[in-house]
């Protein structure tokens, strides 16, 4: 599945701009709104637009009414098409092979662009103040195809539009690994908090996305005891088991059996990301899931069911 287009068709679809609106001018959350300025950091999921929509309009709501002035969106680099991601990731190259291809997509990218094209009009973006060895413009079409960011910049557009505002400016950062593939370190992970801090001040805010579940048909084997089919058995069995990955990264400070829970059962694409997180919120951090379900994903692939993806809005830190 190429992934862009279809998210980009969502987001021009006849109706899916008078939807944003109305979720945005329904998503008002003052408990969010406080969240974020005591510098919470918002997670939100890039599902399809019907399930991430809503959770996405919650966040770009209570951005617009916190004051915000500038955004950093930690997004992810999605390793499927990049094939120097997934030598980085195959044990079965050598740790020669995989350090120099480590060293290609390690770090954050960022397209040079002064704004954000989305079908609904332009997002302004604005430049990082220390760029650096791990924060670094992209080049070599990297990202060319990544789309994890694609719907809520336009929700960001759709929503200030609804609500008479201009849209606030967004940097999107992609964070490739940060993990070391060969060594195990989180190095990395330190480096890119240390810099989310430098750039952030008291009217900056940070928020990320990841998809924390893929699960069934498509994505590897059901792992669910009896594998139940139903929506609502395998939301009370896999919730707990993302509470466990997210209390690994943010309570126990445990980088690693975080990684490994999120590469293994969980097939969580926010693996690199939640160091980062975790590293520049400070452990022990809190957090709080707002809002969790398993998105249908059968019919988009047109697998037999189950196939699910997360759709969960969870509040990081403060």
């Amino acid at each position: 599945m190429d992934w862009k287009p279809y998210y980009q068709r969502e987001c021009a679809a006849p109706g899916a701009r008078d939807a944003m609106a109305r979720w945005v001018l329904e998503g008002a959350d003052a408990s969010l709104v406080a969240a974020v300025r005591r510098g919470a950091v918002p997670s939100f999921p890039h599902t399809a637009l019907a399930y991430a929509g809503p959770l996405q309009a919650r966040v770009v709501r209570s951005l617009l009414d916190a004051g915000v002035e500038r955004i950093l969106a930690l997004g992810v680099l999605h390793s499927g098409g990049v094939d120097v991601y997934r030598t980085a990731l195959d044990e079965g190259e050598s740790a020669d092979r995989r350090a120099e291809a480590f060293g290609v997509v390690r770090g954050a990218f960022f397209r040079a662009e002064a704004a954000a094209e989305t079908p609904l009009g332009r997002v302004p973006s604005w430049r990082p103040n220390h760029p650096g060895d791990f924060v670094r413009f992209e080049r070599g079409g990297l990202l060319d195809a990544e789309f994890s960011l694609d719907t809520f910049l336009t929700v960001c557009r759709a929503g200030a539009d609804a609500l008479g505002r201009r849209p606030i400016p967004v940097l999107a950062a992609y964070v490739g690994m940060t993990r070391d593939p060969v060594s195990g370190a989180f190095s990395v992970a330190d480096e890119l908090a240390a810099w989310v801090e430098a750039e952030c001040d008291g009217k900056t805010a940070v928020v990320t996305t990841g998809d924390l579940v893929h699960y069934g048909t498509g994505y590897g084997e059901a792992w669910v005891a009896g594998a139940p089919v139903d929506r609502g058995s395998l939301v009370a069995a896999i919730r707990p088991e993302v509470e466990g990955c997210l209390d690994a990264a943010f309570s126990r400070g445990d980088q690693a059996e975080a990684y490994a829970l999120s590469r293994g059962r969980l097939l969580n694409d926010q693996r690199e990301i939640l160091p980062v997180v975790a590293e520049y919120l400070g452990v022990p951090a809190p957090f709080e899931v707002l809002s969790f379900d398993l998105s249908d994903y059968a019919p988009i692939l047109g697998a037999a069911p189950p196939c699910l993806v997360a759709s969960a809005l969870v509040c990081y830190g403060a």
